[in-house]
């Protein structure tokens, strides 16, 4: 039977494919020959009104040339499937009593597929985008998606409809308990409604010349919150799998909206959230015009102090004597705003038992409700001071600086980062290397060395705060390890230090200048480093700066 025959002997089922398929599909027999071919085709190919069967598919179609190959192990029986772009082309052998009379071709257009998969990404980089960015560019890609003349996302607060996003200005009043607009009927039914041809509805379009609609609502936790529009030029655009995709999308959109309505209600009290740490490890208050205006248990379990806190003053009565008076001064400084925030370590009584106890102050000048106020956090840290006490004892600091010895600072350093990490805190380290120490003790003898490194430890500890630490972990080598808000701290650190010698290198008596190489490392709490590695790290990067100072002639001999 050769192929014609075979096509004639399939009329019913061909007939299906040429009137009933939306897609081109077209047969060849075994000489390439075009054969039979749909309405599809016709259009897709723009052949209308052409007579082409029978004649050569390269002739005919000769931008097909490039996939004869493919039309050769067709012949031989493969099947074969091409992806290319917003199409996917497949060819299959058609065989009759055992042998390969000819080839069908189906061309699939996977241009709805691909924009999905583009909205698919969009949602999967939830995590890498800017949520504002991300919001707006899904609200963009669903109009896109689904060709809509007009879309809106309004908000529902009070009575009141806001506008979040909106493809075009709209000079319409929208509110709640207008009957006259889809949001009021989504909001009372709290479900898709689906208007395929507005003219035989008593609901209104928001813009003009819109034929047909469809208002999602935006829900979280089961809680309506507000209203996705969207409005069509044609009657009737969205069939049954448009509208399930739709929802989908819909269920994305307002998961993200959301979470950004969330961190904006929030925003005036979150603008320095990275001094913050979990409640469930940190007391937190609120002062505002000298007045507690919040406070959380756990801060009255790490104070124990049993009354109720009326004023930020009323932690003079548990600040041991000796420490009244750096309060005292941290709070003023915050209060007229020469400081944006504070960090600083107390001592106290605590009255509830009487017991000694260290915590660390963390103060930052902020608006709580359009005014200004103080948003502060507790930290206990009595076991770390005692830790520290301990350290001492068992002879961890270096006897000629008076610094932590690398063993001492190890211990230490492990038991910061952990708790860093628990309240996602940052932190530097940074590795110090005292140049020329060789020439020194060769040129001025030993004892000047040693002057050399206490000078360095001075200007360290005057540079540094109380609670960084600070060890001489090698002979000429010191590394520090400290709290910063974010990595451009590290600067300003280091130009202290660096202001500080040059400062003691000024004084007139002295017969050699102070040279520090520096190398630092500015980590997160998500990171996964030991403290060892960080110390390889900085390391590294010291020596590159010692290598630069050489190749540049630098020396302070």
């Amino acid at each position: 039977m050769d192929f014609f025959q075979w096509v004639k002997s399939k009329d019913l089922f061909l007939s299906w494919i040429s009137n009933e398929l939306d897609y081109p599909v077209f047969f060849t027999d075994d000489k390439l020959r075009l054969i039979f071919y749909n309405k599809s085709f016709e259009s897709f190919f723009n052949l209308r009104n052409q007579k082409v069967t029978n004649r050569l598919l390269f002739e005919i179609l000769p931008q097909l040339n490039e996939k004869a190959i493919y039309y050769s192990k067709a012949l031989k029986g493969e099947k074969i499937v091409l992806d290319e772009d917003f199409e996917e082309i497949k060819i299959t052998p058609v065989s009759s009593e055992g042998r390969v009379i000819g080839t069908v071709t189906e061309i699939l257009n996977k241009t709805e597929d691909i924009i999905f998969q583009n909205i698919f990404s969009l949602i999967k980089s939830f995590n890498k985008k800017d949520t504002k960015e991300l919001e707006k560019e899904i609200f963009k890609s669903i109009l896109k998606t689904f060709k809509a003349k007009f879309g809106c996302v309004a908000l529902i607060d009070n009575g009141n409809l806001n506008i979040r996003h909106c493809s075009e200005p709209i000079e319409v009043e929208l509110r709640k308990e207008d009957d006259r607009y889809p949001f009021y009927h989504v909001i009372n039914k709290e479900k898709i409604l689906y208007y395929p041809d507005m003219r035989k509805t008593n609901v209104r379009s928001v813009t003009l010349k819109t034929l047909s609609a469809i208002a999602i609502p935006l829900k979280k936790s089961n809680s309506l919150f507000g209203v996705l529009l969207l409005e069509f030029k044609e009657r009737d655009p969205l069939d049954d799998k448009l509208i399930s995709y739709l929802e989908g999308f819909s269920s994305y959109l307002s998961g993200i909206i959301f979470e950004n309505i969330l961190w904006e209600n929030y925003k005036e009290l979150e603008d320095r959230y990275r001094l913050l740490a979990e409640q469930s490890l940190i007391g937190v208050f609120i002062s505002q015009e000298d007045k507690m205006v919040y406070v959380n248990p756990q801060l009255v379990e790490i104070l124990g102090y049993p009354f109720q806190l009326d004023s930020i003053m009323d932690f003079l009565k548990i600040i041991s004597e000796e420490d009244k008076g750096k309060f005292l001064h941290r709070i003023r400084v915050l209060k007229e705003r020469k400081l944006d925030y504070i960090i600083d370590e107390f001592k106290g009584i605590r009255k509830i038992d009487g017991k000694e106890v260290y915590f660390e102050l963390c103060a930052v000048n902020t608006l709580y409700k359009g005014k200004p106020a103080i948003l502060g956090t507790i930290l206990d840290i009595t076991y770390r001071k005692q830790l520290e006490e301990e350290l001492k004892k068992i002879s961890n600091t270096d006897s000629l600086t008076g610094l932590y010895n690398r063993r001492g600072f190890i211990t230490l350093a492990e038991h910061t980062m952990s708790l860093a990490k628990r309240l996602r805190k940052n932190l530097i380290l940074i590795f110090i290397d005292l140049d020329n120490m060789k020439w020194i003790n060769d040129n001025l003898g030993h004892n000047v060395g040693d002057l050399a490194l206490k000078e360095t430890a001075d200007i360290l500890k005057k540079t540094f705060r109380e609670n960084d630490l600070i060890a001489r972990i090698g002979g000429d080598e010191f590394v520090v390890l400290g709290v910063v808000e974010k990595e451009e701290d590290k600067n300003e650190v280091l130009n202290r230090l660096r202001a500080k010698v040059e400062a003691s290198n000024e004084r007139k008596d002295r017969n050699f200048k102070l040279s520090l190489s520096i190398g630092t490392v500015f980590h997160t709490p998500d990171s996964n480093y030991s403290i060892e590695e960080l110390l390889e790290i900085a390391d590294k990067l010291m020596y590159e700066e010692k290598k630069k100072k050489k190749q540049a002639g630098i020396n302070n001999f």
